[in-house]
Order: structure tokens, then C-alpha cells, then sequence
């Protein structure tokens, strides 16, 4: 797992939170708080983003899936990408700097990693690692898009 910072330039993050927060929406009750459909990569507005994910970040793969995801300290249960190779969170904007948290089952206790990750700042990981969201009893507003890679 790495953690990358500084990823766009304020101005640029800002345009693209903007768009991100038009493509929201609630997808039912089996979905934590509002979510894109996964085919964020498609739209020229996420565009430069990706240029410096693949370019700079993750060189020699390519985008499945992309999408936005909108919290507001809800819980996401634990789960992996089992089909990707790795996945990547970009934290477009997280007052708190909640990163992911990791789950070991190598032991027979569950062993919790948790990382920090500043707004601005990308998180890859290997995607077979079970993963989740902290939830926090604040209502913290977090904008995260989650990317799956082959």
C-alpha cells in the first residue's frame, strides 16, 4: 500500500469535486451514502485525473471501474475488488484525513490497519486486501473516488 499527496493543483481538485457532486446519487439501500454509477473514467471532466493516476501513479495499468463515492461518517462493510489487480482512493475532500482501513485475517483476531490520508491525497492498494471505510460519529462530509485497476 502507498500513499501519494498533492495529487492536483487546489484549483483543479475544486473543478473536479464540483463535477463529482453532480453525479451522485442514492443507488437504494444496499449502497452507503450516494454513489456514482461506475463509469466515471468515461466523462473528459475526470480526465486529467486519470492522466496522472496512470501516467504517474499506477503506470502499466489501466481503469475498470471509477466512481464517486459520498459519506457523511456512514459505515461501509468490509469487502474486497477481487476482480482488479489493485484499487486506488483519491480523497477529493476529507476534513479529517480518514483514510481506509485494512483488515488482516492471517491472524485468528481481527488484525486493523488504519492509514491517514489527507484530502488531495491517493491511496493504492493490492484489491484482494479486505478494506473499509472508518465510520466516525461525526457527520464528517467525505468525497472519495474509488478506482478499480487491471
Amino acid at each position: 500500500m502507498k500513499i501519494y499527496k498533492n495529487i492536483l493543483s487546489e484549483t483543479d481538485r475544486k473543478k473536479l469535486l464540483k463535477f463529482c457532486k453532480s453525479k451522485l446519487q442514492n443507488l437504494g439501500p444496499d449502497w452507503p451514502g450516494l454513489q456514482s454509477k461506475n463509469n466515471l473514467n468515461t466523462y473528459p471532466e475526470v480526465g486529467l485525473f486519470n492522466k496522472l493516476l496512470i501516467n504517474k501513479y499506477v503506470k502499466g495499468y489501466s481503469i475498470q471501474h471509477q466512481w464517486v463515492n459520498y459519506t457523511e461518517g456512514d459505515v461501509i462493510n468490509w469487502h474486497n475488488h477481487p476482480i482488479s489487480k489493485l484499487s486506488a482512493v483519491y480523497f477529493l475532500k476529507n476534513p479529517d484525513n480518514l483514510g481506509t482501513i485494512f483488515r488482516n485475517e492471517k491472524y485468528n483476531y481481527d488484525k486493523i490497519t488504519f492509514t491517514k490520508c489527507p484530502q488531495n491525497s491517493l491511496l493504492v492498494f493490492d484489491s484482494k486486501k479486505i478494506h473499509s471505510q472508518p465510520c466516525s460519529p461525526k457527520k464528517i462530509k467525505r468525497y472519495t473516488i474509488a478506482v478499480d485497476l487491471i
